[in-house]
């Protein structure tokens, strides 16, 4: 251009004489920062890049052509990142100004440490020409930039591990194992751990001092953790805050770190094969097996039995139990009495298994509930012998059969035979030392009629008085059992028939007052 022709352009650019004003013109100049560019690995960190504007003016004032508007700014490189967002829309940025665009992004575990570098576009739009006649020609533009993010020399912990054997509604010991993954030593490192759902750590939290952890190593934490009864299955979170002191032996801030804590299984049981031979008025058994359904070893169990009805009598309600592993089970009898007042039908019973957790901690499962059945009153022997006669005036021994009708096995057995009126004995007694259930055994006494006895069928009573298996004395019911009095071959007469007939009256009274005093 020639000197003249510039200074011709010099002078309209300032309006010279003829009072030219020229046109507004200019752009915007977008540029990105990063103030905090330092991200730890394993981590979803917020890169929060300043979008600064330093406009530029061509001509004239230069107002409002260096603002940009419509800003967005995009991820168009994330680098060894993983960005969360693709696009930032963050509205106008005037000269001067100076906005923001978060990106969320997933920094991997394994970076090394060094300098990364991400790339941004800004697109913006803006007034290039301003008229003097108010008109506005607008452009549309993009800006590219490159932006450095450090992955810093320093420790990084990781949870390697979360062991613990407390299950719900017990605490005791969780043991965790930090590991150093950083690129150098963390002094005096100490860690604040806290739970969540439903896990309490330490009452609140717990404090650890982890020490001196050089890269690659681990140490090791043992704090206390209660696990709420109601708490859900799964993972649990733990959170973990660590300061340590850097090389320099300043205090510095570390990554925090959840970890997860997986309560043990609840310990769980069932009762199986529940059998009973219970009937009303008399004691009987319950029976049947606890079932380890796991996930433990138990050797401390107790199970507890209550009756839900007011006529079922068990007085030692804990059975202690021997270890049982998970899938075994274990054998259990409790004797049971039954009110003689009860009606028979079905009664419940809860089971409840006590134990102690692996932190020590006493726990239980249940109550379980199971039913029993009572049977109708059932006498506990029964009797046979056939053909038990005896003639007027004469006396006879006779052979009687019983036989257990009780499920359990009765000793001491004392039968006793009792007559009246017309009949009498002499041997009233016998004795069985033991009867198993369904067993027999011969029991022998003798009978006398009274020559004035009437040849027909009397009845004899017998009782017995016996003990079961649990060591109580019970006098049975009445038993009754017939007796034929046949008539005398010689049927008397005279002088003799009639003393005969007094002397039988007087027997008969005798016997009579005889049994009452035995009864009595």
């Amino acid at each position: 251009m020639s000197p003249i022709g510039a200074l011709a352009q010099d002078s309209a650019s300032t309006g010279g004489s003829s009072g030219y004003v020229p046109p507004d013109r200019g752009h915007p100049d977008l540029s990105a920062n990063l103030p905090d560019n330092e991200v730890g690995t394993g981590t979803t960190e917020e890169l929060q890049f300043e979008i600064t504007n330093d406009g530029e003016i061509t001509s004239g004032s230069g107002q409002g052509v260096t603002d940009a508007q419509s800003v967005t700014v995009e991820m168009d490189d994330d680098g060894p990142f993983e960005s969360q967002v693709d696009e930032r829309s963050i509205g106008a940025v005037q000269d001067g100004g100076v906005a923001e665009a978060v990106f969320p992004v997933a920094v991997p575990d394994d970076l090394e440490a060094g300098e990364y570098e991400v790339t941004l576009e800004i697109s913006y739009t803006y007034a290039e020409t301003i008229g003097t006649d108010g008109s506005v020609d607008r452009e549309r533009d993009s800006e590219t930039v490159d932006v450095t993010v450090e992955v810093p020399e320093e420790p990084r912990f990781e949870v390697a591990d979360v062991n613990t054997d407390v299950e719900p509604g017990a605490s005791g010991d969780a043991i965790l194992e930090v590991e150093n993954t950083g690129t150098v030593a963390a002094n005096e490192t100490r860690a604040t751990i806290t739970g969540g759902g439903g896990v309490v750590v330490d009452g609140e939290a717990a404090r650890e001092v982890l020490g001196d952890i050089e890269p690659g190593e681990t140490a090791t934490a043992v704090v206390n953790v209660q696990v709420n009864e109601a708490t859900s299955g799964g993972a649990k979170p733990l959170d973990l805050e660590f300061t340590y002191r850097d090389e320099n032996g300043v205090q510095q801030e570390a990554e925090p770190e959840t970890a997860s804590l997986a309560p043990a299984d609840e310990q769980e049981f069932s009762i199986q094969n529940l059998e009973s031979d219970l009937s009303v008025g008399y004691e009987g058994d319950v029976s049947g097996q606890v079932r380890n359904d796991g996930p433990r070893t138990i050797d401390d169990a107790v199970l507890v039995v209550e009756p839900m009805s007011e006529t079922v009598f068990i007085e030692d309600t804990r059975y202690a139990l021997p270890e049982i592993e998970p899938g075994e089970t274990a054998d259990f009898t409790y004797p049971t009495d039954v009110s003689g007042q009860a009606d028979a039908g079905d009664r419940q019973l809860r089971f409840t298994v006590e134990y102690t957790g692996g932190d020590d901690s006493p726990l239980q499962d249940g109550p379980h509930s199971e039913r029993v059945s009572v049977e109708d009153r059932q006498d506990e022997f029964s009797i046979s012998g056939d053909n038990v006669s005896v003639e007027q005036g004469g006396s006879n021994e006779f052979a009687l059969e019983i036989t257990n009708e009780r499920s359990q096995t009765l000793s001491n057995i004392n039968a006793m035979l009792y007559t009246s009126g017309e009949l009498d004995t002499d041997d009233d007694e016998a004795f069985v030392d033991e009867l198993a259930p369904g067993e027999s055994a011969e029991i022998t006494f003798d009978i006398s009629a009274t020559s004035a006895a009437s040849a027909k069928t009397h009845p004899v009573e017998l009782d017995f008085q016996y003990d079961t298996e649990s060591g109580e004395t019970i006098v049975s019911d009445t038993y009754q059992h017939p007796v034929d009095v046949r008539q005398s071959e010689d049927d008397g007469g005279g002088i003799t028939g009639t003393l005969v007939g007094v002397l039988g009256a007087l027997a008969v009274a005798g016997v009579g007052i005889t049994l009452w005093w035995r009864r009595g």
